[in-house]
């Protein structure tokens, strides 16, 4: 039926890397006030060897700091909410459950201590099938509604101190999904930063000066 993929089944990895790879969207998506405008970052870093207990599993989907900061790194847990052109016509956004994940993992990189830790949460809306300018709004906007009672709810147990921002990445033509055709991000409350210990500030340094 359509040329090209969907938006929906960007995974949460391909779409980190492709962000931090163009120079528009690493700025849009990471220059918000108190974050270094030209830091040094790396995707997907394992907290295997983390300092502060037992080995953790997983990763953090991007770990920054300014040139020679490492005292001050920011990490940040990424989340996407998807809506296939199926699951638009019956108004169920997919991988709700999974932002209540990402608030988990938000929670577990603020305990280790990072200087800054947020919460990013894309909605990957695939609406090719709809005029957004006519009735069909109302259908995109109950859809919306969905994604940000969930965001609403899940949010309640995410610590304090974690910065929140939510994106909406929409396609509404049958162009390459990472063309974006409509995209709108909202930052809720920037991340709060605490003192990083020295040996999680020593385990940041190892992680951005090794090859990524």
């Amino acid at each position: 039926m359509f040329e090209h993929d969907s938006i929906a089944y960007i995974h949460e990895d391909k779409l980190v890397k492709y962000l931090l790879a163009v120079p528009y969207w690493r700025q849009w998506m990471f220059g918000h006030h108190g974050i270094p405008s030209d830091p040094i970052y790396r995707d997907m870093v394992s907290l295997n060897t983390v300092p502060g207990g037992l080995p953790r599993q997983g990763d953090i989907d991007v770990l920054l700091c300014g040139p020679g900061r490492f005292e001050e790194a920011v990490a940040y847990q990424v989340k996407r909410v998807k809506v296939s052109l199926a699951q638009l016509q019956a108004k169920t956004p997919g991988k709700l459950r999974g932002i209540q994940k990402g608030v988990q993992q938000a929670n577990d990189l603020a305990a280790l201590g990072f200087w800054k830790v947020y919460l990013y949460i894309f909605a990957l809306i695939d609406a090719r099938e709809l005029n957004l300018l006519g009735d069909d709004r109302i259908h995109f906007n109950e859809i919306n509604h969905k994604i940000e009672l969930a965001i609403n709810s899940s949010l309640q147990t995410l610590q304090s101190r974690v910065g929140v921002f939510t994106v909406e990445l929409v396609q509404t033509t049958d162009s390459h999904p990472m063309t974006f055709d409509r995209s709108h991000g909202h930052l809720r409350r920037p991340g709060a930063p605490v003192t990083q210990r020295y040996e999680l500030t020593k385990w940041v340094s190892e992680q951005l000066k090794a090859p990524a």
